[in-house]
C-alpha cells in the first residue's frame, strides 16, 4: 500500500503526462474542448469543498472554537 507521500507525489509527476493525453482530445473541436474544461472545474470544486471540509473537521477534532 502507498504511503500518502508516495501517492501525491506520483499524482504531481503524472500531471504533466495527462495534459499530453488530453491535448489530442481537446484539440479536436471546440465543443471538446468546452466540455474538458468543464470537467475539470467540477473536479477542482468538489476537491476544494472536500478540502475546505476536511480542514474544518480537523479544526473542530483540535478543539479550536468559533463564533456561532
Amino acid at each position: 500500500m502507498a504511503t500518502l507521500q508516495e501517492f501525491v507525489t506520483r499524482i504531481v509527476t503524472d500531471l504533466p503526462e495527462m495534459g499530453r493525453l488530453f491535448e489530442g482530445v481537446v484539440t479536436q473541436d471546440p465543443l471538446s474542448a468546452v466540455s474538458a474544461a468543464v470537467g475539470a472545474l467540477f473536479v477542482i470544486a468538489a476537491s476544494g469543498a472536500l478540502g475546505y471540509l476536511a480542514f474544518g473537521g480537523l479544526l473542530d477534532l483540535l478543539g479550536a472554537s468559533s463564533t456561532r
